[in-house]
């Protein structure tokens, strides 16, 4: 039996927890911003979803369906210069599809690719839901941004 001074700690620290957790930069349950400013996503949390075909996005992703969001991330090594669509990945080091959700497919309205080896801060409209070609899904997550330039 949990003596009730003990249970009283163990439920303060959930609470500071979960408090820390839903105040966290880049969470999307936060207040959101002024309606000119762009939604700041974590990356990170975006693509450490646990993503199930036919299931539905967890809410907060849905939620970011057609809205204008920031994001930081990597170009996925491989990237290809000179086209209009790139994969962005949270690590430098990540190459190739490992799963659906691990990346954000990027399109480009003007200009095309020149490979960027940094992280860089895209801002743009974000989709959320699958998008299959040949009945396999391809993406889950995808951003159009006006250029790389911006």
């Amino acid at each position: 039996m949990i003596p009730p001074a003990a249970r009283a700690v163990v439920k303060v620290c959930s609470t500071l927890l979960l408090a820390v957790g839903l105040t966290s930069a880049g969470n999307p349950d936060d207040d959101p911003p002024p309606a000119d400013e762009p939604i700041v996503v974590s990356i990170d949390r975006l693509t450490s979803i646990k993503y199930v075909e036919g299931k539905k996005l967890p809410s907060w992703v849905r939620d970011l369906d057609g809205k204008r969001i920031k994001i930081e991330g990597y170009m996925a090594l491989g990237t290809l210069e000179g086209v209009k669509t790139f994969e962005l990945v949270p690590e430098a080091c990540e190459c190739g599809r490992a799963k659906v959700q691990h990346f954000i497919d990027v399109t480009l309205e003007e200009g095309l690719t020149t490979f960027r080896p940094g992280r860089i801060e895209l801002e743009g409209v974000f989709r959320a839901g699958a998008l299959e070609e040949d009945g396999f899904v391809v993406s889950i997550f995808r951003l159009e941004i006006q250029s790389l330039d911006e």
